[in-house]
């Protein structure tokens, strides 16, 4: 049975289901595909059983109903169940803003939160960086061959140069004050990105703009200088 060219008969359902199908596989993963997916299931199932009879086309169409229906079922209750305490809600919008509450409490929970001492060293200066910091409450100086260059405060990130590089720091960060924040090891954040690459676009746009801020902060206050 052919779905035919025309779009008589209810032939219009049929082209109808492949289009939405075919707009599905080129949305954003989550939620809009599996919800295209259903969509055209729906378009396709009943073109099958409505206009065309065919009930051996209609078993396929609903087969990819139910197993649509059951993913975005899936990612809409891990979406509801997924909670934020108020420091992680900071921490999500610091960094895993785009990235869905389920993948941001996943990618969260690949770390820890840790209260760190006025004087404790973070990051040293030609070192390969072990973690990747968000400092959530306090404050840290950056030192370059022992001179101050610069500061870091409450809801920047540390380490966002070269953690998903693995390169040696450019410059120590110490704590300047008692702190509250959230780190997780460079090696382990690294591999989890190659396991999902959905996050690695996320996070590497993030990083890429927390940069980017950094520098433009950096040249205004060398201009101002």
């Amino acid at each position: 049975m052919s779905l035919g060219l025309g779009f008589a008969n209810g032939a219009w359902l049929g082209h109808l289901a492949f289009m939405i199908l075919a707009i599905s596989l080129i949305a954003p993963p989550m939620p809009w595909m599996r919800l295209g997916i259903v969509l055209s299931s729906l378009a396709g199932l009943s073109y099958a059983l409505g206009f065309a009879n065919d009930l051996g086309l209609a078993l396929w169409f609903f087969v990819l109903l139910v197993i649509s229906a059951s993913m975005l079922s899936r990612y809409l209750m891990a979406e509801r169940n997924s909670r934020f305490s108020a420091e992680e809600e900071a921490l999500r919008a610091s960094f895993m803003g785009d990235m869905t509450r389920a993948g941001a409490r996943h990618l969260m929970d690949q770390g820890n939160w840790i209260t760190g001492r006025k004087g404790e060293v973070l990051i040293n200066e030609g070192e390969a960086i072990s973690h990747l910091f968000y400092l959530h409450d306090g404050e840290a100086e950056i030192t370059l061959h022992g001179a101050h260059v610069g500061g870091v405060t409450s809801g920047d990130l540390i380490g966002d140069a070269t953690a998903l590089s693995g390169e040696p720091a450019t410059g120590t960060v110490r704590l300047a004050s008692d702190s509250r924040f959230w780190c997780v090891s460079a090696p382990k954040l690294r591999q989890y990105l190659e396991l999902h690459p959905d996050a690695r676009t996320v996070i590497e746009r993030q990083i890429n703009h927390a940069l980017d801020r950094k520098l433009r902060a950096a040249n205004t206050a060398l201009a101002g200088g």
